[in-house]
C-alpha cells in the first residue's frame, strides 16, 4: 500500500481501546429516511412525530463488494464544554456499528491535544487508519479528518491541505482503491457557516472535481458538512430561529429582508456535474440537523455525500441514520452512500 507523504500527526504510544457500551438502543434497526421536515417519509404521507419510517432503499444491506462512505460532524469532536467525552465514546461506538470503507469526520475539536490520542483512538476503535488531518486554521480548531480501513482500501494519493488555507476549515483529498472498484477521489470539506457568498467561493475551488479534470475523467465523491440545504429540497421556516442566525442560510432582499434560502454553493455544484444520491435514487431527502439547539431548531440538510457523473451510476443505497440514540449523540445524524462496482 502506498502511503502519503506528509506527516503531521504523531503516533503515540499504541494504546487500543475497547468499544464502550454507550451503544444505540436501536441497534440492530436499519436506518430511515425522512424528508426534508425531518419528519419521516411513509406511503400515507409525512408522519407527526421523529420515529423515522423504514424505506427499503435503506433497508438494503452493503453486498461485500460495496464500498460504504460515511461523513459525520461530531460537534466538538464529541466534548462538551464540561470537558465530559461521552459523546466522543458513544459516536465511536455507533461508527462502529456501520463497518464503513471510509469515514469522513468534521468539528474534530481538541483532538489535536496528546499528539492526536483522540484521532488514534478512533482509529483503534474503529479497525481503520487515520490519514493525516485537515487542519482548520481560521475555524476555531475545528479539524477534519478522513479513515479508511485497510483490509478494504489502498491509498493511492492524499493532500491534506488540497486548498492552501483558503477555507474556512479547510479541504482534503484523497484517491482511494476501495474493494477493488476503481480508482474514487475522496474530498473531504467543511463549509463555512458565515452566509451563502463564502460558502458560494468556496465550492468553486471544487467544481472542477464534478466532471472530467485535468484532462483526467476522475470519478469523485464530495463528502462534508456543506452548512446548505439541497439544491433541491423543500424551503425551510427560517424565521423560527433569531434573526441574527438567519443570516447563515438566507438571502437578503434589495428592500433589506431575509429571503429564500441562499442555494448558491450547491446549485453551482450541480451545475458543474455533482450529483445527490438522494436524488438519483429518487428517496425524499432526510434531515441531518435542526434538532438539537432551542435557538436553531430547523429542520434541515446539512451534510452530503455528493457524487460526480462518473459514479452516478454506482450509487447502490443512500441513508440517514436519524434516531433518539443518533441525535443525543451530536447536532448532525450520520449519513451513509454505498458504491457498487461500475457495471463493465
Amino acid at each position: 500500500m502506498s502511503r502519503p507523504t506528509q506527516v503531521v500527526v504523531a503516533l503515540p504510544t499504541a494504546r487500543p481501546r475497547p468499544l464502550t457500551g454507550c451503544r444505540d438502543e436501536d441497534e440492530g434497526n436499519p436506518p430511515a429516511v425522512a424528508d426534508a421536515t425531518g419528519l419521516p417519509a411513509t406511503d400515507a404521507g409525512t408522519a407527526p412525530d421523529h420515529h423515522m419510517a423504514i424505506t427499503a432503499a435503506a433497508d438494503r444491506q452493503a453486498t461485500a463488494d460495496h464500498a460504504r462512505l460515511v461523513t459525520y460532524n461530531t460537534l466538538t469532536g464529541g466534548i462538551d464544554a464540561d470537558s465530559r467525552e461521552r459523546r466522543r465514546l458513544g459516536q465511536l461506538d455507533f461508527l462502529a456499528s456501520l463497518d464503513a470503507d471510509v469515514i469522513a469526520l468534521q468539528e474534530l475539536r481538541r483532538w489535536e491535544e496528546g499528539g492526536w490520542d483522540r484521532l488514534w483512538q478512533a482509529a483503534n476503535a474503529l479497525g481503520m487508519v487515520p490519514l493525516p488531518p485537515v487542519l482548520s486554521r481560521r475555524g476555531r480548531g475545528n479539524h477534519l479528518a478522513l479513515l479508511y480501513r485497510p483490509t478494504t482500501v489502498r491509498v493511492g494519493d492524499y493532500d491534506a491541505d488540497l486548498v492552501q488555507g483558503a477555507f474556512y476549515h479547510g479541504a482534503g483529498r484523497a484517491r482511494l482503491s476501495i474493494k477493488d472498484q476503481p480508482l474514487l477521489t475522496v474530498l473531504i470539506t467543511h463549509l463555512s457557516y458565515l452566509g451563502g457568498a463564502e460558502r458560494y467561493a468556496e465550492a468553486q475551488w471544487l467544481t472542477g472535481y464534478g466532471d472530467t479534470y485535468e484532462s483526467n475523467p476522475q470519478r469523485v465523491v464530495l463528502a462534508g458538512d456543506l452548512n446548505t440545504i439541497g439544491a433541491h429540497d423543500r424551503e425551510p421556516d427560517w424565521n423560527l430561529i433569531p434573526a441574527n442566525l438567519q443570516s447563515r442560510h438566507r438571502h437578503i432582499t434589495p428592500e433589506g429582508t431575509f429571503g429564500d434560502t441562499d442555494r448558491r454553493a450547491i446549485q453551482l455544484l450541480a451545475a458543474a456535474g455533482f450529483r445527490d444520491p438522494f436524488d438519483v435514487l429518487g428517496q425524499a431527502p432526510p434531515r441531518t440537523a435542526g434538532y438539537w439547539s432551542e435557538a436553531e431548531r430547523v429542520d434541515h440538510r446539512s451534510d452530503f455525500i455528493l457524487v460526480n457523473r462518473h459514479v452516478t451510476g454506482d450509487i447502490a443505497a443512500a441513508s440517514v441514520h436519524d434516531t433518539e440514540a443518533t441525535r443525543s449523540l451530536s447536532d448532525h445524524v450520520p449519513v451513509v452512500v454505498d458504491l457498487a462496482p461500475p457495471v463493465p
